[in-house]
């Protein structure tokens, strides 16, 4: 699947184009000039990064990450410039590797080819977002973004061998493994890189809230009546707590989930146990007016959850179990704070504490995890189309925290969604940072004195 753009029309143009275009992978000296100012602009014949397309959380993303980023992809960012990126992170991702690897290779993305998947040899026989030589592989495999990833990633390593890449100056590194005749042009294309992974790393509306859009998950609480975060600065640390604003002791417990697709974690809560009501996320802790979306909340309003996305149609969906009932139910988002009406999953939840969401398996769909009768952790893993997996029991000793269990996102930058709770009686907070397949690390004690908000 191929996406073609309008090429210049004149011989000589093309001429031109021959001779500035994209800088090939291979050989130091078949590298032409590289790109000259404006070249972003440049049309070209492009593949798509994502065999399913674009989606409009990429479109979202885009437009953030057009107000933030300084360098040459400051204004040009697209919903599928960003897809191509998406694929990038997530073969980084997949392969285990820190979020630096990803910088690194999107920083090179950025010189090689202003992150587009090019199918046309422009120049020479490079192809793709990395422009990889013919001796690197056949076009199908260049043209695939995860095996051009990886195949980047492998010469990087024989490169940096021993985690040296880790310190290493990333212009520095993307020259080895580029072998470019022109090697200044990396480094700052740098600073760049790293926002667009931020961005993409975890996204921020799927789990937990990023309510100052830095890619790093924060803790949140109106218990208080005055909404309160704390904002993650990576590493399992924290700011000191910022008061947002009084007035939410009318409203239940808040959750977090991007609802408007804008990249930005917003916040819904029940009003006065009927209407639903919503607050879009504008990104340095601010946030819109109220906006009400509806009654008929009443039986849902103590055990509203936000569940990522697992209907995998790329929206943030919520949950609840119904009072009364046990029965859970799955409202799937639509965008601009749009939802489905309730799809009925099934009984049996009153066996269990309020579920959380997020995404335990690291296969990119949301996932429910709750304690069973005071003291089992439990996780149902999403399959897709609202679908779960049957009970996974991750062991006991969890009585003391079952009442305050909460998902963070990512607060140690390392890709997996953490969780977090209050222990009964002390007042402790402890995280748990999430190694993806369902486990999770040993308890960290944050410290003392959350009694008040949780």
């Amino acid at each position: 699947m191929s996406r073609t753009f309008a090429r210049h029309t004149t011989t000589a143009a093309l001429a031109i184009f021959a001779i500035v275009a994209l800088s090939p992978s291979g050989y130091a000296q078949d590298d032409p000039a590289g790109p000259p100012t404006g070249r972003v602009a440049a049309s070209y014949a492009t593949a798509a990064c994502d065999s399913n397309g674009t989606t409009s959380t990429d479109a979202a993303l885009a437009t953030q990450l057009n107000g933030v980023l300084t360098a040459t992809m400051k204004g040009y960012m697209t919903a599928y410039r960003v897809s191509c990126a998406r694929m990038i992170v997530k073969a980084v991702h997949d392969r285990g590797m820190d979020p630096r690897a990803a910088v690194i290779a999107v920083t090179t993305a950025i010189v090689e080819s202003t992150i587009q998947n090019v199918s046309e040899t422009v120049d020479h026989d490079s192809l793709g977002l990395f422009q990889q030589r013919a001796s690197w592989g056949s076009v199908q495999e260049r043209l695939n973004p995860i095996w051009a990833t990886n195949a980047f990633l492998d010469k990087m390593v024989r490169e940096y061998p021993n985690n040296s890449w880790m310190t290493a100056p990333i212009g520095e590194v993307c020259q080895a493994v580029q072998v470019s005749a022109y090697p200044s042009r990396y480094q700052p294309q740098a600073g760049d890189a790293q926002k667009i992974v931020d961005a993409l790393w975890q996204p921020r509306s799927s789990y937990g809230g990023d309510f100052n859009a830095d890619g790093v998950g924060d803790i949140f609480s109106a218990a208080t009546g005055t909404l309160t975060v704390w904002n993650g600065k990576g590493s399992n640390n924290f700011n000191s707590a910022t008061e947002i604003g009084p007035g939410w002791g009318a409203f239940s417990k808040p959750i977090a989930g991007d609802f408007n697709d804008d990249g930005i974690s917003d916040l819904a809560a029940v009003r006065d146990g009927s209407k639903l009501t919503i607050w879009n996320g504008k990104g340095d802790n601010h946030f819109s007016s109220a906006i009400e979306i509806g009654p008929g909340w009443e039986p849902y309003d103590s055990t509203l959850m936000s569940l990522g996305d697992v209907n995998g149609d790329g929206h943030a969906d919520i949950g609840a179990v119904r009072e009364g009932t046990g029965t859970l139910y799955i409202w799937n988002g639509k965008g601009s704070n749009n939802f489905s009406s309730a799809i009925e999953i099934g009984p049996g939840w009153t066996a269990y504490s309020k579920p959380i969401g997020g995404d335990f398996n690291g296969d990119g769909i949301g996932d429910l995890a709750a304690v069973r009768d005071g003291s089992k952790l439990t996780i149902w893993n999403g399959k897709g189309d609202n679908n779960f997996s049957s009970a996974i029991e991750i062991g006991p000793g969890w009585e003391p925290f079952d009442s305050t269990l909460m998902t963070l996102g990512d607060v140690n930058k390392d890709g997996n969604t953490d969780i977090a709770s209050v222990r009964e009686g002390t007042g402790t907070l402890y995280l748990w940072n999430g190694k993806g397949s369902n486990n999770f690390s040993s308890a960290i004690e944050m410290g003392p004195g959350w009694t008040p908000y949780f």
